[in-house]
């Protein structure tokens, strides 16, 4: 998660919990243009103490744990017909975060083949909470409607 995303679910939490920017700020001992700066997303560097104690007051854990992969093990690794699994919700982020366009040309043919339309119902939603702060899945949630409708001229060809 980087800082702008951070500093978004940081004023959602203030909103629902309903403090002012003063209240939080003085809570976690910041300034409040700090707080409202990294609110509006417009902060480039802020000290993790400071982050720990903006979390610790609108009741966010901070967690830090290595990374599932830093990159996918194999080419097409979700994508194999021995996977032995479903494309599950952190497969796809990691198809689009990692994957190559022969990658993304296979999860397009998974969207296609998919007959209960899950692949892309989990595509379209992974796509939207990752196209908020990354380009490439901005990039993949411009693609997608053109791949669902030729799924459905598929499904209709075949039905």
């Amino acid at each position: 998660m980087n800082l702008q995303a951070l500093g978004e679910l940081i004023a959602r939490r203030r909103r629902d919990k309903r403090p002012t920017l003063r209240q939080l700020a003085e809570a976690a001992g910041i300034g409040r243009s700090t707080l409202a700066a990294l609110e509006r997303g417009r902060t480039a560097e802020l000290g993790f103490a400071k982050i720990a104690r903006l979390c610790a007051a609108v009741d966010l854990v901070l967690e830090a744990r290595p990374l599932a992969l830093a990159a996918p093990l194999m080419p097409h690794r979700h994508l194999t017909e021995t996977a032995g699994r479903e494309l599950t919700k952190a497969a796809i982020e990691d198809i689009i975060l990692r994957g190559g366009f022969s990658t993304w040309r296979g999860l397009a043919r998974a969207i296609r083949t998919d007959r209960t339309g899950r692949i892309a119902r989990r595509t379209r939603e992974v796509a939207a909470a990752l196209g908020k702060h990354d380009a490439r899945a901005r990039a993949l949630a411009t693609l997608l409607p053109k791949l669902l409708r030729e799924r459905k001229l598929r499904g209709a060809a075949s039905g």
